[in-house]
């Protein structure tokens, strides 16, 4: 039921549109408008190679964008990842499968913990307690993982099984290149990433000033 509020919270919101709820004794039914199952896990799966500069400002604005409007409405979608990103066209985005979304109350989310492992907040993997409190930056921490992906071809924790995936996010041990993008010199800093850098750095005036 929460899912369904926060879909209708989010009409044209670069969100998959629900346009009905039908509900009988045991089930409930959504209905959304149709899209081809393109997500972008699919079209990283399929690329021969990083995705171009212009591609990957196109998506991350929009993807920041978006989680300026849900931290408007105090939502936070809690399983940001490539697969639950739909493509539409070249470039534009919907995000799907709120299932695990809620609000935020007072800014903080009182919670387990959620989503999909390589993409996981470490402040939710690492909260011991119970009663895990985390807001919405959580979200922020998904995109920057699928930034990552996007701008050089694999994740950003990698693993054969989801357990050394969860191991390494819990501890964020990242990959030997942003280890040594870290250490380096602003010098040796490999051109492409040194790019990503600036274009954060854009994205976040360009949507500061909208």
């Amino acid at each position: 039921m929460n899912e369904i509020e926060i879909l209708r919270a989010l009409k044209k919101k670069r969100v998959l549109n629900l346009r009905e709820v039908h509900e009988t004794e045991d089930s409930i039914y959504l209905v959304t408008d149709y899209v081809h199952d393109i997500t972008l896990k699919k079209v990283l799966k399929t690329a021969s190679s990083p995705f171009c500069m212009n591609k990957v400002r196109d998506i991350m604005y929009q993807l920041f964008k978006t989680l300026a409007d849900m931290a408007s409405l105090e939502i936070t979608h809690r399983n940001l990842k490539p697969s639950n990103i739909l493509m539409e066209g070249q470039n534009n985005i919907r995000l799907i499968n709120f299932g695990l979304a809620t609000y935020i109350n007072g800014h903080k989310a009182n919670v387990g913990i959620c989503g999909t492992p390589g993409y996981i907040a470490p402040e939710i993997l690492n909260s011991r307690h119970e009663n895990r409190v985390y807001d919405d930056k959580v979200d922020v921490f998904s995109v920057g993982c699928i930034f990552f992906e996007m701008l050089l071809g694999y994740p950003l924790f990698k693993g054969s099984k989801a357990s050394d995936i969860s191991t390494l996010n819990k501890k964020f041990q990242y990959s030997d290149l942003i280890q040594l993008v870290m250490k380096e010199q602003k010098n040796r800093i490999p051109p492409s990433t040194k790019l990503g850098f600036l274009l954060c750095e854009k994205i976040q005036l360009t949507l500061f000033r909208s």
